[in-house]
């Protein structure tokens, strides 16, 4: 079954105007897709719209066979987690207990955390490899930091789909690529991830699948190797840029170099 099916999706703040003209798309189980584009091509409106934060003018969101408008709120909470572009935090929570946060769909937004829940969102802090800031205030670690601690906190919801929104905004490279190798490990494990991301290499790097947007429609979709190629990146982006590709230890790795 499919983790995620859109079809003719429309959605816009005026009838006149609209942000996303008739995107379908289908998401693979198990699988790595990123959403690749331009700024304002739409790309978070429809992060947004697959979690049901908004409401679309017309068209349907499917998941996991099931229309997502007939799924109550705390199912999805445990089908879908969602990790978002920034988060201001307003107190002074543990990162631990940030974490545990992840957990609400299963005890209630109001209770207090068992133990179970902290063992679980350890555990999460854990695959982070940021284990050891759990006791650390959240407001006083880095924005880095405290991204990887939103991820976390995704995790610890224990869902089967994984969306995030340019993952890794203010992570440096070396947590840049610690993260899109657990994203992979997250995968083989059966989790579905779907991320928007501004970097097609990462696409290449860690993608099943890719979707290219621009101007709020679906360019081209399908397998990243067959899609992320010098003519899409000159569609979407209006820039020179050469996908090679080269043998390493007997696989073949791609990445994007732009032409100046």
């Amino acid at each position: 079954m499919k983790p995620i099916e859109i079809i003719n999706l429309k959605f816009g703040y005026t009838k006149n105007k609209l942000i996303l003209d008739g995107i379908s798309l289908d998401f693979l189980p198990d699988t790595i897709t990123s959403i690749l584009g331009p700024n304002g091509s739409g790309k978070t409106t429809l992060l947004k719209l697959i979690l049901g934060l908004m409401t679309p003018v017309s068209g349907n969101i499917f998941i996991f066979g099931t229309e997502l408008k007939q799924i109550p709120l705390k199912e999805r909470a445990k089908l879908m987690a969602y990790v978002p572009q920034k988060h201001n935090a307003v107190f002074d929570y543990k990162v631990i207990d940030v974490c545990a946060m992840g957990r609400a769909a299963y005890s209630g937004v109001f209770s207090s955390a068992s133990k179970k829940d902290i063992e679980i969102a350890m555990q999460s802090l854990e695959k982070m490899k940021i284990s050891h800031l759990a006791e650390k205030p959240y407001t006083q670690i880095s924005g880095g930091e405290q991204q990887m601690v939103l991820i976390a906190r995704a995790l610890s919801q224990q869902a089967k789909i994984l969306i995030l929104d340019e993952p890794v905004t203010g992570l440096d490279y070396g947590n840049q690529i610690r993260l899109l190798k657990i994203l992979r490990d997250l995968a083989k494990e059966g989790i579905t991830c779907i991320k928007t991301t501004h970097y097609p290499e990462h696409a290449l790097w860690t993608s099943g699948e890719a979707v290219f947007m621009r101007n709020g429609k679906v360019l081209a979709s399908g397998s990243t190797s067959q899609i992320v190629n010098s003519e899409n990146l000159k569609a979407i982006y209006d820039t020179d840029i050469c996908v090679l590709s080269r043998p390493i230890d007997e696989k073949s790795v791609s990445t994007c170099v732009p032409l100046f």
